[in-house]
């Protein structure tokens, strides 16, 4: 058994013996209330006998008592009395115990038999008062009585009186419960006392045992530093502070001892290089590091010159931090970083102390980080930080100087179109290659530097007008050269703003901007070609971004117009589909084409949100012309999808919610896209486009024969509609081989169960060529110019009378 154990134990006794003691005292008072019921009984039942055995006492000086068992009237009433005023029940039997008197009178007479222990019957004989139960049918649980003698006048017994004492013994019970039970309570609050008190003691001793005993464990492990609580002025409180008396002392010699190899240890481990200089500028000490680092060894570098070993010093090792290259035994050199603090003795030097680091990876790291910083991680070119700073430097220096500062900012045409179909990391061959075309067309000093995505700028100093002009050309003639990218012949251009005059703006955010804006001029007025910048340049862009504003609110404002273009059949001229088109209703400049601000719309992103209003109402105008008018109803109406609608995960979705919301059947729905955008990743656009064909709604190429793809694409893509581009058209008339391409392209079409539509039919001449090669479905201005919606219903509706 352990401490605790044995400290509750005994705790736990001396409560046992408490509550051992209280059941005594308990048992001790009810044997106490029992005999003096007894003993009250009899003394009550003594008086009874008296009276029966003498008579009662006399109410006149002339009146003769007799015994009351002679008259069995008299003692009746003398029973019945005592029974209804003292509520005592007693019960007179002679000599041979029959009963002469008792308050159930059909008992007189019979012997009493109740006294299995024939109680009665010794006190009838020996006169001696004695206690029994008795027992019958009519009280199973037993009635306590008491029996005495009963004596004539003679001192002769005569018979007995048995007295039921059941309600005394219950008074004296009840008046000994209280005492009985303050006992029981006080005992029990002891024995909890005495609980509590072991086990709060028991805790105490246990717990400054158990410190101790952790605090041996923890010392024997070689940890000196713990210490004990000394409280208490007991044994075990000396005892503590005996303990940490030795443990105090016990670390103070461990530290001693482990304070010089805890010194050697970490001079041999350190990772920094440390040596120590005596006064005559030797080195008398060195760790593994500083041999490591110097390439000497630690033995190599003892007794050895310290201004030889770092020339950057040979001025002397003053105190301070300095950085220079140490020529290692092996003719390599590292770059070092080292710290000389100085060690003075009452005011005298006795040598110093040097810390050298390997600084190598450190400086090439940063340098790279600072490159990665300020250049094009793709081509390596400096980055747009890179290029406002040396701008920034260039116009101090022009304004300074006078040399001529010029800019140019360039753009590549063409180049989402190739990323797209041939993928990005063939975009990001061609950008490499672009960026070395740029740097061999420019002069050496010239800088070029990539801004992001397809943009790049070149920072011209020292070049006058003419110069820009010449080098702006050739940028445009090394870029219009073909690529070959993953073994494809792919051709951008490139469209070059250029500020010739750069130091007369005010800083270099400025001068790249109106580069930005010439650029754009020049896409504007159809690409491959450079613009300079002139003020109004800037007053158009501040137009366009109006515009763009404009744009935004068009939907919400209701400012967007449904125009249709019918496609017919060929010969007769029916009217089958109608293509739906899109115009802005501006309020600034009115009626707008979509060449005008569709291109705005791509690329802001807005397309979408017009692409989503042109298909709602589209299928809203073709269904409300379907309950209207059946039979003038075109049977289709195509809607043209961008690329970034294309590329949306709900586009599926949007469609059906159209179809269902409008009420218009899926087979009446045929949307288009254009070839470069369904050959962008073949695999994607082939399971999306899937995803609408099975919605019921069919899917066309529209402008086919403009992109890169192939015929053997037709067999992969799911696609139900050819439109065939209008440059296959235009020049038909007279062109034999033309009329063969167009006739295989239709035929072929045929071939893969597909509807062929020739666009841009502008004469009859075009349209009976078409008839002849057995295209059956065309569109174009000669057969019908796009419309709004409700003219076109109205002419297609309105009878036409002869006349």
């Amino acid at each position: 058994m352990n401490v605790r154990q044995k400290l509750l134990g005994g705790y736990l006794l001396v409560a046992l013996m408490v509550g051992a003691t209280a059941l005594i005292a308990w048992q001790a008072t009810t044997a106490s209330a029992e005999r003096a019921a007894a003993l009250e009984a009899a003394r009550l039942a003594r008086g009874i006998a008296m009276d029966v055995a003498l008579g009662l006492a006399v109410d006149t000086e002339d009146e003769v008592v007799s015994p009351l068992y002679y008259s069995p009237e008299a003692l009746d009433n003398y029973l019945q009395r005592m029974h209804e005023t003292q509520q005592r029940d007693a019960v007179v039997v002679d000599y041979a115990e029959y009963i002469l008197g008792d308050v159930v009178k059909e008992n007189i007479g019979h012997i009493f038999d109740h006294d299995l222990g024939n109680e009665v019957g010794r006190t009838i004989a020996d006169g001696e008062s004695r206690v029994f139960v008795e027992t019958s049918s009519d009280y199973p649980d037993g009635i306590k009585q008491v029996v005495v003698p009963m004596r004539s006048k003679a001192g002769k017994t005569v018979g007995a009186i048995i007295v039921e004492y059941t309600p005394i013994y219950d008074q004296m019970m009840a008046s000994t419960r209280p005492a009985q039970l303050i006992t029981v309570v006080s005992a029990t609050v002891v024995m909890l006392l005495v609980l509590a008190l072991g086990v709060g003691i028991t805790g105490s001793v246990v717990r400054r045992i158990t410190s101790l005993t952790t605090a041996v464990r923890t010392i024997r492990a070689g940890d000196y530093s713990l210490r004990v609580p000394p409280d208490g002025r007991d044994e075990i409180g000396r005892l503590a502070r005996a303990f940490n008396s030795m443990a105090q002392q016990l670390e103070r010699s461990a530290r001693e001892i482990l304070a010089k190899e805890y010194t050697d240890s970490i001079l041999s481990n350190a990772g920094e290089g440390i040596c120590g200089i005596d006064p005559a500028g030797r080195i008398a000490f060195a760790n593994e590091a500083a041999g490591r680092i110097t390439g000497l060894g630690a033995a190599g570098l003892l007794q050895r010159e310290a201004r030889v070993l770092f020339p950057e010093a040979a001025g002397g090792l003053g105190s301070g931090t300095r950085e220079g290259r140490l020529l290692r035994p092996d003719a390599t050199t590292v770059r070092v970083e080292y710290t000389v603090s100085s060690i003075e003795k009452e005011g005298r030097p006795i040598g110093a102390v040097v810390v050298l680091r390997d600084v190598t990876r450190q400086r090439d790291l940063e340098h790279d980080l600072r490159h990665q910083a300020l250049h094009d991680g793709l081509t390596g070119l400096p980055n747009r930080k890179l290029l406002l700073d040396r701008l920034d430097h260039a116009l101090n220096r022009s304004r300074a100087s006078g040399e001529h500062i010029a800019l140019l900012y360039l753009d590549l045409d063409g180049f989402k179109r190739v990323n797209d179909s041939l993928g990005h990391n063939a975009g990001d061959l061609l950008l490499r290659t672009a960026a070395e075309r740029l740097s061999a067309a420019l002069r050496p000093h010239d800088t070029v530097a990539r801004l992001g995505g397809d943009e790049f700028a070149v920072l011209l100093e020292g070049a006058t007008p003419p110069v820009v002009e010449v080098l702006a050309r050739a940028c445009l003639d090394t870029i219009a050269r073909p690529f070959m990218v993953h073994g494809r012949e792919a051709v951008v251009t490139v469209s070059v703003g250029v500020v010739p005059d750069a130091a007369r703006y005010t800083d270099a955010d400025e001068v790249v901007r109106n580069a930005d804006v010439a650029m754009y001029a020049a896409k504007d007025l159809g690409k491959n070609r450079f613009m300079v910048f002139e003020t109004r340049m800037h007053e158009q862009l501040l137009t366009r971004l109006d515009q763009e504003n404009r744009l935004r609110e068009a939907v919400h404002r209701g400012e967007l117009r449904l125009h249709l273009q019918p496609v017919v059949t060929i010969p007769d001229g029916h009217v089958t589909g109608a293509e739906a088109l899109v115009r802005w209703q501006d309020p600034l400049r009115g009626l707008q084409q979509p060449g005008s601000f569709i291109p705005l719309a791509e690329e802001t992103g807005m397309i979408i949100e017009i692409d989503r209003w042109i298909l709602f109402e589209a299928c809203r105008t073709l269904r409300h012309w379907q309950l209207e008018s059946p039979w003038t109803a075109p049977a289709w109406v195509s809607v043209n999808l961008s690329a970034a609608h294309l590329d949306l995960p709900d586009l599926t979705d949007h469609v059906a919610y159209a179809l269902a919301t409008t009420g218009l059947s899926p087979h009446c729905l045929v949307l288009e896209l254009t070839e470069t955008v369904m050959m962008r990743d073949v695999a994607v656009t082939s399971a999306r486009l899937q995803e609408l064909r099975d919605l019921g709604v069919r899917i066309a190429i529209d402008d086919f024969g403009t992109g890169y793809s192939s015929l053997g694409y037709l067999r992969d893509i799911p696609v139900d509609v050819l439109k065939l581009d209008r440059s296959f058209i235009t020049g038909l008339a007279g062109n034999g081989r033309q009329q063969e391409l167009v006739t295989a392209i239709v035929q072929l079409g045929h071939t893969l169960g597909l509807r062929v539509v020739a666009e841009g039919v502008e004469d009859a001449e075009q349209l009976a060529l078409l008839t002849v090669m057995g295209c059956k479905y065309a569109q174009g201005y000669h057969l019908g110019r796009p419309e709004p919606a409700y003219q076109l219903y109205e002419r297609l509706t309105t009878p036409v009378f002869n006349t």
